[in-house]
This record gives C-alpha cells, sequence and structure tokens, in this order.
C-alpha cells in the first residue's frame, strides 16, 4: 500500500511539473507570436518613415550615400541602412511585388522577427540577472507600450537596434562567467567566444542608428569591467583575448562602415558622413516632435533651438543660454556625474568580498546597476537635450524597468508605488507615440500632449536620479542590510 500511495505521489508531482512546463512553453509561444499579431491587426503604422526606406532603396543599390537621386542622402549608417532599404529592395526583387503596401506588410512582419528575438533575449537577460522567473519578467517588458509601440508596429528598425544592443550586453555578461564556482576548470575559449560575438554585435549596434551613442558611456565601463574580469579569471590569457577583441572590433567595424561610398572627406566612413554631412538636424530644432524640458519655454516645438532664452551680462562679457548649449551643458554634467559614481559604485564591487559569499547576489546587483545606468543614459538625454525625436526613448525603457524591477524584488530603494509609476510611465510614453500613428481613446487625451510627457518624464529624471544616487553611495557588502532595511528607507 505505501508503494502504491509514493507511485500515486510521484505521478501527481511529475503531472504539476509537466503541467508547468506546458504552461511555460505556451506563455513562451505567445510571446513569440505577440508581435505578428500586432502587426496583423494594427493597420496604422507611421509611413512616412517605411517611404523614406524606399526612397534609400536607390543609394542602396548603387551603393553609394552620394549621386542617388535624394535631395537629401540616408541619415543612417550603414548597418541601418542594409536593414531598412536593403531590406525592402529584397522583397520586391525576391517576391517581385510592386503594391507598396504589401511590401510594407511583408517589412513590418520582418521587423516583428526581431521583436519576438528581444522577447527571447529580454528572458534570457532577467535569468543572467537571476530574477525568480525569467518568463514572466519578458512578458511584463514585452507587453509594455514602450516596447512594442516603436518598432515593427511603427514600421521603424528601432527593434533591431535593441536587438544588438541586448545581444552585445548579454554577451559580455555571459563572458564574465559568474555562475562557474571551480575557478580551477574555467575555459578562456568560451569566455572569448561570448566576448567576439558582444564585440562584433556591438560594432553592428553602433552602426545601425545614430543613437547609439548615448550608450557609449555604458559600453565604457561594460568594457572595463569586462577587461577586469577577464584578467581575473584567465590572467594573461584573457589579457590575449581582450586585445584580439579590440582588433576584431576595429577589423569588423571598419569592414561594414566602408561597404559604402561617401564624399572624400568623410573618409570614407559612412557612420562619420552621417553625424558630420548627411546626417539628420533635429537638435537645431526645440523638439523633433518629442518632449523635453525646452517645451516649456512655450515656443513652438519646430523653432529653432539656438535663439538665447536668456542673456547675462557681467562686465564686458555677455552669456547667451540657448537651448541647444544649455541642453549640451546639463546633459554633459548629468553624465558626468552618473559616469562618476557609477565607477566608483563598481570599483567598490569588484573589491568587496560579496563576490565569495554572495556570489549570485553580487552578479545581479552589478549587471541590474548597469542596466539602470544605461537607461539613466538614454532617459537623460532625452529629457535635457534639445531636437529629441518621439521615438528616442524607445531603447531607454527596457533596461529602466529591468534594473528598478530588480532592485525591487530584492527590496533595494525602489518601493512598489515606485515602480507602478514608472511603467505607467513607459505606458504613457508608449501611448504618446502610438497616438502620432493613429487615434487613442478620449480618456487617454493627456497621454498625447507633449507638455504633459515631458514634466512626467522630468520628474522621473529626478526621482531616479535621487535613488540613484543612493544606490551608488550603499556598499555592495551591505545587500542583505539593504534588503531587511528597504522597507523602512526605500523612496516615494
Amino acid at each position: 500500500m505505501k508503494k502504491i500511495n509514493a507511485k500515486l505521489s510521484s505521478l501527481l508531482i511529475d503531472q504539476e511539473q509537466w503541467n508547468k512546463s506546458i504552461f511555460l512553453w505556451l506563455l513562451i509561444l505567445l510571446g513569440i507570436a505577440l508581435p505578428f499579431l500586432l502587426v496583423t491587426y494594427i493597420d496604422s503604422y507611421f509611413k512616412d518613415d517605411v517611404n523614406v526606406f524606399h526612397s534609400w532603396v536607390d543609394c542602396w543599390n548603387q551603393r553609394t550615400y552620394i549621386e542617388c537621386q535624394l535631395k537629401v542622402s540616408p541619415n543612417y549608417p550603414v548597418a541601418g541602412l542594409a536593414l531598412s532599404a536593403g531590406v525592402i529592395h529584397t522583397i520586391i526583387s525576391t517576391f517581385g511585388i510592386i503594391e507598396r503596401t504589401t511590401v510594407d506588410l511583408i517589412f513590418r512582419y520582418y521587423l516583428a522577427f526581431f521583436d519576438s528575438l528581444n522577447f527571447l533575449l529580454f528572458i534570457w537577460l532577467a535569468k543572467l540577472m537571476r530574477f525568480p522567473f525569467p518568463i514572466f519578467i519578458g512578458m511584463i517588458l514585452l507587453i509594455i507600450p514602450s516596447t512594442w509601440v516603436g518598432g515593427a508596429v511603427w514600421g521603424q528598425i528601432d527593434g533591431i537596434s535593441l536587438f544588438f544592443c541586448l545581444l552585445s550586453v548579454i554577451c559580455f555578461f555571459k563572458s564574465w562567467r559568474f555562475n562557474d564556482i571551480d575557478t580551477a576548470n574555467k575555459k578562456a575559449w568560451e569566455s572569448g567566444i561570448y566576448l567576439l560575438v558582444g564585440t562584433g554585435s556591438f560594432a553592428i549596434y553602433i552602426l545601425t542608428k545614430q543613437l547609439a551613442i548615448f550608450s557609449l558611456p555604458f559600453f565604457l565601463i561594460l568594457g572595463l569591467i569586462t577587461a577586469w574580469r577577464f584578467w581575473k579569471l584567465f590572467q594573461y590569457k584573457g589579457i590575449v583575448w581582450i586585445f584580439l577583441a579590440l582588433i576584431f572590433f576595429i577589423f569588423f567595424f571598419r569592414s561594414l562602415d566602408s561597404l559604402l561610398e561617401v564624399p572624400e572627406q568623410f573618409h570614407n566612413s559612412s557612420y562619420w558622413f552621417v553625424w558630420k554631412g548627411g546626417g539628420s538636424e533635429h537638435g537645431n530644432k526645440i523638439s523633433g516632435n518629442g518632449f523635453n524640458i525646452w517645451m516649456f519655454l512655450g515656443r513652438d516645438m519646430r523653432s529653432s533651438s539656438h535663439i538665447p532664452f536668456l542673456s547675462l551680462k557681467l562686465g564686458n562679457l555677455q552669456y547667451n543660454f540657448s537651448p541647444y548649449k544649455t541642453g549640451i551643458a546639463l546633459y554633459s554634467i548629468f553624465i558626468s556625474l552618473i559616469l562618476f559614481t557609477c565607477g566608483k559604485a563598481i570599483w567598490k564591487s569588484c573589491k568587496s568580498k560579496i563576490w565569495i559569499e554572495q556570489r549570485d547576489k553580487a552578479a545581479g546587483y552589478l549587471m541590474s546597476l548597469l542596466c539602470l545606468f544605461h537607461g539613466l543614459c538614454h532617459f537623460g538625454f532625452n529629457v535635457l537635450l534639445s531636437g529629441t525625436h518621439e521615438r528616442y526613448l524607445y531603447l531607454g525603457y527596457p533596461f529602466l524597468l529591468i534594473a528598478i524591477t530588480w532592485f525591487y524584488i530584492n527590496q533595494i530603494e525602489f518601493s512598489l508605488r515606485s515602480i507602478i509609476f514608472c511603467f505607467f510611465a513607459a505606458l504613457a510614453y508608449g501611448c504618446f507615440v502610438f497616438s502620432i500613428m493613429g487615434p487613442l481613446p478620449q480618456i487617454l487625451f493627456p497621454f498625447q500632449r507633449h507638455e504633459f510627457l515631458a514634466s512626467l518624464h522630468l520628474f522621473i529624471l529626478v526621482f531616479l536620479l535621487d535613488s540613484w544616487i543612493h544606490i551608488s553611495q550603499k556598499s555592495i557588502s551591505s545587500i542583505g542590510k539593504i534588503s531587511d532595511n528597504s522597507n523602512n528607507n526605500s523612496n516615494f
């Protein structure tokens, strides 16, 4: 009788595990299918951007940024041009389709494929960060409007930028090998492969859209930590891998960057050309239909950002403060502050004994700190600089949300109210972007107002900066203490 009861108990346990596995696989399939369903059932998309990609096809065919029958040259680097105009050309030539609407739909399904891959990368990143339920974290990040509106639904390649950014970050994290306990059996080549894949993905990410420049402070810190980790794990073999990755990056970046013809003065570099010769001039306006603090001047958002809003005269010297120059100054101060505090916090954590005592929590803390730093880099420029576009926060929100969620789950700094408020802002931002393509329900009218979004995100930026300073000042060795006392000291 005891054997029968034991057998029945075992069957019940197996059935429960089987049901759980089925549910998780169904959730993954739903996450993969959701971007395609959104493209299928949401007819609205931003045709102007897709039409621009069509107009670039001629340049792609001639492999040149000049003399391609355009009044304005393409303003994406070579990877962005290939992944937009190049793909549209492939769709037309492969399927023989002339009808523009059908080509656009296939192009948006192609973008949805990358949105689905991003969902899987969200899960992978959440797993690396030691979330208890990484699939649920991935699903939450996927369904929040700030993630899906600006990609395939819109008809833009920002989802592809996010893909290469996520892949690069994950590969760098994987190369650190925090899961390994037996240091004697570590294989340098495994970490080296992840390092090379991450380096290659980083090169493509930079050459996709100019927005990647705001990720450079984050990747600088990420690269320094990776170099430290390789030295700690593999000593001189690690240094060899780091130099190999640098050489590979330079060669791969330069090979891609010089694929298309550009004017001689730009050193055969598409990246340099779009910044100095053929790039957009959004920064010369108050706003490129985005929102920032300069909306509060009450000027037309399309007006010049070089017109002073304040003049100060000190003796014979006169200082004119324009949104353009003042925004650059504010963002420079902002990025310098968080870069310094991030470096200081990471330096303390690298020397801490917690890597031996609480390896998993320390690794999750470091990854979350870096993701929060990356999110702030993008958040800051959207709020402080002139000329911001409506979709420019697309890359910042996923890193920001996954970071603050980790800190909340581990009872560090963030309260439930602050997490809800940040997710509400992501919802509001997604609705704002969608309202540019199609109408929102009347009850959501505040989400269509630039001033409302500017006020909301200015408040969040100040709140996040305050939380960042508190987190970066706390010693990583006090994670356990922070967890015990977080309910009394949490902000907001």
